[in-house]
């Protein structure tokens, strides 16, 4: 008579759970052995949110335990980084390149944000083309009226108050240049501005040719840095945009140029110590740069109000000195030293690194104005 089979009293093994990506059993919420999270981002909403922001950013809240004490701790974090615990912090070189393109971004916003050259409906387009100073004061009056109704419309918010103030005191400029230039034409005669540009008797006569092609003629390269400057100062906007546009390049260079100083400052460290230094005290640059960007246009925009204007200038001037002093506790603090060897070392470095950044400044304004 065959056997039953007998139930076993033993509990089923439970099921290991494994990586999706290459089977390893799981420990944790991370695959040791391939890296992949643990986590299905398909099953909930607010995972995939989630996996689309970490995959875009690299950074997940890691960046929110960085930017506090990189601004308000000078050297806490390169301390962290060179004591080994550095899981809750961004990487140093993906600290550095990420405020680096927030502050670009931001300056550039502020350029393009910031007064226009030219008054609006053509203002300074109808100033130069008034005849007399009778017209200039009939257009001045015209576009004062405009702003003036505008001004005057109740509940106008704040944002919109500026840019109108901004724009009254670009048509009063025009006006004023245009008189100024209406008043030199009256005071040089025809005759004295045709005696002027007639040769004298006996001079020789110069026939102007066909200009020489770039590179023929010794006076080119000046000609043409010549008319870089004029573009320049005339558009001076585009200037500065050219010139953050090259900046990021010149930070590449500037980073290990900047390590090596700081080898030579304090030579019984490894260069990889100062690059960390290097790159903590460029990306503690950028952020306090955009936060005196931000400062700046919220103030430029707030101008009409003088006790906010008054407080945003004085947080931004805050922020300027804190440029300038922070480099110096974090020194003290990498570097344990005292505070007459940290002050005597800082002035040293930052006059090389003064004359370093202002070599590559002007190399970046030289290729703005050539281009």
């Amino acid at each position: 008579m065959p056997h039953e089979p007998v139930a076993s009293s033993e509990p089923p093994a439970p099921q290991v759970a494994r990586c999706a990506n290459c089977g390893t059993p799981l420990q944790g919420p991370w695959c040791h052995r391939c890296g992949q999270e643990a986590h299905d981002p398909l099953t909930r909403f607010r995972g995939a949110v989630h996996e689309m922001f970490e995959n875009v950013l690299h950074f997940d809240g890691r960046i929110w335990n960085t930017l506090l004490p990189l601004y308000t701790r000078p050297g806490f974090l390169t301390g962290e980084y060179l004591a080994g615990r550095r899981v809750r912090y961004v990487a140093p070189l993906k600290l550095m390149f990420f405020l680096a393109i927030i502050a670009f971004l931001v300056l550039r916003m502020g350029l393009e944000l910031g007064p226009p050259p030219v008054a609006v409906n053509g203002a300074a387009a109808l100033f130069a083309r008034a005849p007399d100073a009778a017209a200039v004061s009939r257009l001045r009056a015209s576009e004062n009226a405009n702003i003036a109704r505008a001004l005057a419309q109740p509940g106008l918010p704040t944002v919109a108050r500026a840019p109108l103030l901004r724009t009254q005191r670009q048509i009063d400029q025009a006006a004023r240049q245009r008189l100024a230039q209406l008043a030199g034409h009256a005071a040089a005669p025809a005759s004295a501005i045709v005696a002027a540009a007639a040769p004298p008797p006996g001079a020789p006569v110069r026939i102007e040719g066909p200009a020489p092609a770039p590179g023929t003629h010794p006076g080119w390269l000046l000609r043409h840095l010549r008319q870089g400057l004029q573009s320049g100062a005339q558009h001076p906007r585009r200037l500065m945009i050219g010139v953050l546009r090259l900046l990021p390049q010149t930070m590449l260079v500037l980073l290990p140029l900047f390590a090596l100083v700081l080898k030579i400052a304090f030579p019984r460290r490894l260069y990889m110590e100062h690059l960390i230094v290097a790159l903590h005290s460029h990306a503690f640059a950028f952020l306090d740069l955009i936060v005196l960007a931000v400062l700046g246009m919220l103030a430029d925009w707030a101008a009409p109000v003088v006790p906010l204007a008054t407080l945003l200038g004085w947080l931004g001037t805050a922020a300027g000195w804190w440029l300038v002093i922070y480099p110096l506790l974090m020194q003290r603090r990498v570097y344990r030293q005292s505070w007459p060897a940290a002050v005597a070392v800082y002035l040293a470095i930052g006059t090389v690194y003064a004359l370093m950044l202002t070599t590559a400044i002007v190399l970046a304004l030289g290729v703005s104005l050539w281009h």
